[in-house]
């Protein structure tokens, strides 16, 4: 009776592990036929389902991958992703798109200024008005990028808590960065380039929420329209 009982526990225990690595590995199937929207979790509720079916194509499936750090968490080396992989008619992966939340300096801010005064080769990107506390750019390549300022919190010092970044302090800035490699042919690139300006905003509000910005960036209520 001990041998049957046993029998019967160890395919529950095995799938309850299965189902659990599942959801810790950050990874929502979805299709873009289906009419439900893709979890809010998801990429920091960056895209609508209607974006995922303009950047998917119609009838294809798409897998969503979200990086197991989140935009609130200071204390870590990790750059928080998230990505979404389409399923096409080939063996091949394609990133319909990618978001990549990185810390920066001032010094990186300056040589972006630097560069954006004389232009980056073949031609100058466009800027993108994403309120007073950021700046973004629209790259011709169709990659989105914005900038944020956002200074920690005030908090009662813990000397005996681990700083973060090996000990430095934390950078200011956080570049979001939006890119993709695949583009439907029935979706004009220039709506592509709106639903990655779209989501850049919506990632910069999410991490100014998640972060506690202790200077308030401003951010527009609004995207801006992509010029191209």
């Amino acid at each position: 009776m001990a041998e049957r009982s046993r029998g019967r526990v160890l395919p529950v225990v095995l799938g309850t592990a299965v189902l659990a690595a599942g959801l810790g590995g950050g990874f929502w199937w979805w299709r873009s036929t289906q009419s439900a929207d893709v979890p809010q979790a998801a990429c920091w509720s960056a895209f609508t389902h209607e974006d995922l079916a303009a950047l998917s194509g119609k009838g294809h499936e798409a897998v969503v991958w979200q990086g197991k750090e989140q935009l609130g968490n200071r204390d870590t080396l990790e750059d928080p992703v998230c990505a979404v992989d389409w399923r096409g008619d080939d063996a091949r992966t394609h990133w319909v798109a990618k978001i990549e939340v990185a810390h920066a300096d001032e010094r990186f801010l300056r040589a972006k200024a630097d560069a954006e005064a004389v232009g980056w080769e073949p031609v100058r990107p466009a800027r993108l008005e994403f309120g007073s506390g950021a700046q973004g750019w629209l790259f011709h390549d169709g990659t989105v990028q914005l900038m944020v300022r956002c200074d920690p919190p005030a908090a009662p010092a813990a000397p005996s808590a681990p700083a973060a970044h090996g000990g430095s302090a934390p950078l200011p800035y956080r570049k979001i960065t939006i890119t993709g490699d695949r583009v439907p042919a029935e979706t004009p690139a220039v709506k592509v380039h709106q639903i990655r300006v779209d989501a850049a905003l919506r990632t910069a509000r999410e991490l100014v929420h998640a972060e506690g910005c202790a200077n308030d960036p401003q951010l527009a209520g609004q995207s801006p329209a992509a010029p191209f």
